[in-house]
């Protein structure tokens, strides 16, 4: 599968040649995400037109066509900011910009009704990664109509947060699911930071988490992890210690690149490359608390949005893409 992900950030980079070719694909993250909001609402009304994705013991939760809604919540995490950031690609007119807040408003609704801790969190420190770096460059001139979006979605995310079983959700975090319980995953984490002990500098292969991890799973649970429920605990379990100067190398390489993009006269490249950074930034952050990068949906659309980040930086003389 590693390498389907890095075929995917190659092809990104040397298919997408036209300023067209990036908003189509664009609008296919977008409305993949619409798409399975829709598909978990018709689970949830026991509307199921695809039987493939019936998972018995799992259609409870809000979750579309993934088995866990923290893995719904992930793609969210990507797919929200790069919706959020066509606002500032360009000029629109009042009704398509009127629908693009509906769709806003659609996605962070169907994002609250997940109920993922991490994906509301990812999400909110998404927007504010936005709006941060807009308010930081001395020649936006919309500063204020970023801090008034910035407080509208704010406003509007409160508000569905409130008719949501919120408060029950975070002050029960120790009495859940005791898969899915703050303190479980914790004792998960020892377990993982005691298997990369044992396993320093190599770990223990790509792919054997699930194999390996039962001999360091802490007493108490009826059921086996197949996850470290922590992305950069179980890769660096499985691939050693070394992967940690290379994570931290290719983020700041990755990030670099997305920052030079945003020097661009194109609007639609700035805006492109900062809604890209934004969701990988947003799923770095819930990769803490969940596992998406193992999820193929997941880390495929992590893929494409770093191709979509750094392209313009890795590919400068592609004329194309480059026109303002």
């Amino acid at each position: 599968m590693l390498l389907t992900y890095i075929a995917a950030y190659f092809i990104t980079l040397s298919s997408i040649q036209t300023r067209k070719q990036q908003r189509i694909l664009v609008y296919v993250i977008i409305s993949t995400a619409i798409l399975i909001s829709i598909i978990a609402i018709l689970k949830q009304l026991d509307i199921n037109p695809f039987p493939w994705w019936d998972y018995p013991g799992y259609n409870n939760s809000f979750a579309g066509p993934y088995v866990n809604r923290n893995h719904m919540a992930g793609f969210l995490d990507m797919a929200i900011p790069m919706l959020t950031v066509l606002f500032i690609t360009r000029q629109r007119s009042l009704e398509i910009t009127t629908g693009m807040i509906l769709v806003i408003i659609f996605l962070l609704t169907s994002q609250a009704f997940t109920l993922s801790r991490g994906g509301w969190v990812s999400t909110i420190t998404a927007i504010l990664f936005i709006a941060g770096v807009l308010l930081a460059q001395k020649d936006y001139v919309h500063k204020k109509v970023i801090l008034t979006i910035g407080i509208s979605v704010t406003i509007i995310s409160l508000f569905i947060l409130s008719s949501l079983p919120v408060v029950q959700r975070i002050t029960t975090l120790t009495q859940q699911d005791p898969v899915d319980t703050l303190s479980s995953r914790i004792r998960c984490w020892q377990g993982a930071i005691d298997q990369i002990k044992e396993n320093l500098m190599i770990g223990t292969g790509p792919d054997s988490f699930a194999v390996e991890y039962p001999a360091y799973q802490l007493p108490g649970y009826a059921v086996l992890f197949r996850y470290a429920h922590n992305d950069y605990l179980h890769f660096i379990s499985e691939t050693g210690i070394l992967l940690i100067p290379i994570m931290i190398f290719t983020l700041f390489c990755f990030f670099r690149s997305g920052f030079q993009k945003l020097t661009s006269h194109s609007r639609q490249k700035r805006g492109f490359a900062l809604g890209a950074m934004a969701g990988v930034f947003a799923i770095l952050i819930h990769s803490f608390s969940d596992f998406n990068l193992n999820i193929p949906a997941n880390a495929l659309l992590f893929s494409i949005l770093a191709g979509i980040a750094v392209q313009d930086s890795m590919k400068s003389h592609n004329k194309p893409i480059s026109q303002a």
